[in-house]
């Protein structure tokens, strides 16, 4: 009985440290971040011979007056055949965001933002050698850990090429190295630590902007290396999920700040840049949200979760969030008639801090 006692009278404890030391909110810059496959799976019609992931993206730069960008150089996009390399729907988005005065993070590698995560075109993936057990997209678990031999030289040739291709448009002021590359989500798992490396150094051989890398906010772990290692550390940042066997979830017992922890230790300790690099705006859920009925999404995603989501940001330690759920808000908006996230959003973004925070 006193040890249960001593155990209650510690986590109290632990309690009230938590709520004398609870951040005081400050107000965050928004940008967005732009998927030209994820907004495709929606569907939106072409009008007047303008595709409708155009459309999608337009209405985020002219109507929500986005000025912050995070973009995607997915390689099976820009790399569809071997050396034969594809520019135009990118060239595209960043030349309707320069003429707009935003300004864009690039995403350049293999492990890159929305599912699957690994966006590897057919012709890199590797053929399972004989006696190898075999991995995702057909790579043998040994040559997965290591790289590979040929995919890695593949990889970095189309990272060179990408940045080469951009690095002297002024839109551009940073480029991301890989999303999470540490943390085993997506169908790719983890980059291997070496060729993490390897990628850092030759975008920093190449352009003087800064890199980014980012690591999962919940349950990644990897985040004081990847804050040294960065020139800007991003935090992914979400309060409600959905896990397959144990369903619906809220983080309710991780506390802002843990956070601010991580912007401590990257801005004050490290002396580095630091943004929220996805910041939930979107449900979660296990198949395509185009395939979600309203009342599941509505559990993990709505106007009043979504400010809920945006008070514990504040409390966070980090100047600018990129808000994860632009193609959602826009289909719900003009395909399902409930412009009320996009509202949402607007709200956001369009009520920045005095003077814009970040880089």
């Amino acid at each position: 009985m006193k040890f249960a006692l001593k155990i209650i009278f510690i986590f109290l404890i632990f309690v009230a440290i938590l709520i004398l030391l609870a951040p005081a909110k400050q107000k965050l810059s928004y940008g967005v971040t732009f998927s030209q496959k994820f907004s495709e799976e929606f569907g939106f019609e072409s009008a007047n011979g303008m595709a409708g992931w155009k459309r999608n993206y337009l209405a985020l730069l002219d109507d929500l007056k986005v000025k912050d960008l995070r973009l995607v150089a997915y390689w099976d996009l820009v790399e569809p055949a071997e050396s034969q390399f594809n520019f135009k729907d990118l060239d595209w988005q960043i030349t309707e965001a320069e003429k707009r005065g935003a300004k864009i993070i690039l995403v350049v590698g293999r492990k890159v933002p929305r599912w699957p995560e690994c966006h590897i075109p057919s012709w890199a993936r590797f053929s399972t050698p004989p006696g190898k057990k075999s991995d995702f997209f057909g790579v043998s678990k040994s040559d997965f850990e290591e790289g590979g031999v040929f995919q890695r030289a593949q990889l970095l040739n189309y990272i060179k090429t990408t940045i080469e291709h951009y690095r002297s448009n002024p839109a551009i002021i940073a480029w991301q190295v890989e999303n999470e590359p540490l943390f085993p989500f997506g169908e790719c798992g983890t980059i291997p630590v070496s060729l993490l490396n390897q990628e850092i150094k030759l975008v920093k051989s190449l352009s003087n902007k800064p890199v980014i890398l980012t690591d999962s906010g919940e349950l990644g772990f990897a985040w004081p290396y990847l804050a040294a290692k960065s020139d800007i550390f991003g935090t992914t940042l979400y309060r409600y999920i959905n896990n397959r066997f144990l369903g619906d979830i809220r983080y309710s017992l991780i506390p802002a700040y843990y956070f601010r922890i991580k912007a401590r230790w990257a801005g004050k300790i490290l002396g580095k840049q630091i943004i929220i690099s996805e910041l939930q705006a979107e449900p979660w859920s296990q198949v395509s949200l185009a395939e979600t009925s309203f009342d599941d999404q509505a559990k993990s995603m709505s106007p009043e979760k979504f400010r809920e989501i945006i008070d514990y940001a504040e409390r966070s330690g980090f100047p600018k969030a990129y808000l994860w759920g632009a193609e959602w808000w826009y289909w719900m908006k003009e395909k399902q008639g409930r412009p009320e996230m996009w509202e949402a959003a607007r709200s956001a973004i369009n009520n920045p801090p005095a003077g814009r925070a970040g880089f």
